[in-house]
């Protein structure tokens, strides 16, 4: 990333470059184990720079949210529209990776459970996480109710495995960040299909 204190530079290309820095500083280390130095070492300005565009940290964990959020929400939001459901799975892989393909540390900062309470920023993160939810356990519901299993707890077990399978997942791509976003969905649709014995 090149340097962003330098004059000339438009405020707006220079917040925009800024949230990209603290979207990977943020996801990578959580909010409570980053600074805003750590960021504008990232970006390559002074921690007087950050602090002059966004004014404190839980300021710029709020633009970064608002940022990464909700293009993740709406992507996946999207996929929901295969009436099949292992088909609205991968659809639903698919949209996940690339909506983060510009970041993909987006995740890991909508699940930090750092972000100071009562803050914005975790208002936001819990309201992401919400949606992100409630999409997932509709995914499920309508898994079992294909497979003809109406048991609550089988959707609340089924619940927990999908969440796991995702977080596992996007851990995994950010450990191997040699793989693109497509990459990564191919990969996983391909894995879907082994354990669910699709064709």
């Amino acid at each position: 990333m090149s340097a962003i204190g330098t004059k000339g530079v438009a405020r707006a290309e220079r917040r925009q470059q800024l949230v990209d820095a603290a979207v990977e500083e943020l996801g990578r280390r959580g909010y409570a184990g980053s600074s805003m130095t750590d960021v504008a070492q990232r970006a390559g300005v002074s921690k007087a720079m950050v602090h002059n565009v966004f004014g404190s940290k839980a300021d710029l964990a709020h633009a970064c949210l608002m940022e990464v959020g909700p293009p993740l929400v709406s992507s996946i939001a999207a996929a929901q529209t295969a009436s099949d459901p292992g088909q609205r799975a991968q659809d639903t892989f698919v949209a996940i990776f690339t909506a983060m393909a510009e970041h993909r540390h987006a995740w890991a900062l909508i699940k930090d459970e750092t972000l100071p309470t009562g803050s914005p920023a975790a208002a936001l993160a819990a309201d992401h996480r919400a949606r992100l939810h409630e999409m997932g356990t509709v995914g499920t519901r309508d898994v079992l109710e294909a497979a003809g299993l109406e048991d609550p707890l089988d959707h609340d077990l089924l619940d927990h495995i999908w969440e796991s399978i995702v977080e596992s997942a996007v851990q995994w791509w950010q450990e191997h960040e040699d793989h693109t976003a497509e990459q990564m969905a191919e990969r996983l649709t391909r894995l879907l299909a082994v354990v669910t014995l699709r064709p």
